[in-house]
């Protein structure tokens, strides 16, 4: 089995994982707007007290407001860029699986039970691919043990054709299946397999 390549980028599913950090981002406009009107709603109603009222210093209260705003307004942008970052880097965890997923459903769509979804140490979503590995290997058994059914009922049909007790349509429907359970690929080619591009 190759070893799983470090991700090269972060961005593989744009996207998903732009929709995604806005999401988290509006969530930490939200949260940081309350946060801040309450830190400032509470700061500017101890500092009115401690400092115009208590300590009798002659200061206007609206020059107390315009002292704080600046300082909240600049920890929201910060906390909001921080977020945007990590969310770069947590989303592409998630993304990862979800591009190696859908390929590798294409690719089983099309008949090709050779591929399985590896994931990262660090990846998310591993029980659904689990899962998705466990129906791949399960269908690889059904198809199988279809290609070996129709092998042995071909085989029979022959025989009885042979001694004239079979009609051809009967021959020709089993010759149909097999041939169905034949365009299901089991087995990677090595010339494939060894050209194979690394996973995203």
């Amino acid at each position: 089995m190759s070893q799983i390549r470090r991700r090269k980028r972060y961005f593989i599913k744009p996207g998903f994982q732009s929709r995604l950090t806005a999401i988290f981002i509006l969530i930490v406009i939200i949260v940081a707007n309350i946060v801040g009107a309450l830190v400032y709603g509470i700061s500017i109603e101890k500092l009115e007290t401690k400092l115009v009222v208590e300590s009798k210093l002659p200061i206007d209260t609206s020059q107390l407001g315009q002292a704080l705003l600046p300082g909240v307004v600049v920890a929201e942008l910060i906390s909001i860029l921080i977020v945007a970052f990590i969310c770069i880097f947590v989303t592409h965890t998630i993304a990862g699986p979800v591009y190696r997923m859908e390929r590798v459903a294409r690719n089983i769509g099309e008949g090709d039970l050779t591929n399985f979804i590896k994931l990262r140490p660090k990846d998310e979503l591993k029980d659904l691919a689990d899962a998705m590995n466990d129906m791949t290997m399960g269908l690889r058994n059904k198809v199988t043990s279809l290609r070996e059914a129709s092998e042995r009922l071909l085989g029979a049909l022959d025989r009885a054709k042979a001694a004239g007790k079979v009609d051809n349509e009967i021959v020709e429907a089993a010759k149909a299946i097999e041939s169905t359970c034949k365009a299901f690929v089991l087995e990677k080619d090595a010339s494939e397999s060894q050209g194979a591009p690394a996973a995203a």
